[in-house]
């Protein structure tokens, strides 16, 4: 049985931990937003990343055969699947390139113009983590952003 997604009724995030211990956080999310490890699932291999519920969810857990036949057999969870993959491609191609080119101080910058209830909604150091960067750094560039 494979988990294809999570619909949080709050907020997770979705992380690995490296080999000193140090959480690596690949996504956040909140209400209203779909959580999937796309590689495990259409590859049928075991997830390597790990989902952390912050708070109470409702979780859909389904095999991979389930979701295909839900596909074939109603369009209109096919197109919702559409526009989810769409969205998330989209994102993760905003998110590498801001990982890629942005400065701490812009990728910053770039979460609170886009995502700026994730500031009132994860911890700090969660947040850091996302970002690429230590809490402290993060502490600082959000200090230098009130001035």
């Amino acid at each position: 049985m494979q988990i294809y997604c999570v619909y949080s009724q709050r907020i997770r995030q979705d992380f690995t931990v490296d080999e000193k211990g140090h959480e690596n956080v690949l996504k956040l999310s909140v209400e209203n937003w779909w959580l999937s490890d796309f590689e495990s699932f259409y590859l049928l291999t075991p997830s390597r990343f790990n989902i952390e519920a912050l708070e109470n969810l409702e979780l859909l857990q389904s095999t991979n055969a389930q979701i295909e036949e839900f596909l074939k057999d109603i369009p209109a969870f096919a197109a919702m699947q559409n526009i989810i993959s769409q969205n998330y491609t989209i994102a993760n191609q905003k998110r590498m390139q801001a990982a890629i080119t942005y400065t701490a101080e812009e990728r910053y910058e770039d979460l609170v113009s886009n995502y700026p209830h994730f500031l009132k909604r994860f911890p700090q150091n969660m947040i850091a983590s996302y970002l690429g960067l230590s809490p402290e750094t993060l502490s600082r560039i959000r200090k230098n952003a009130l001035k």
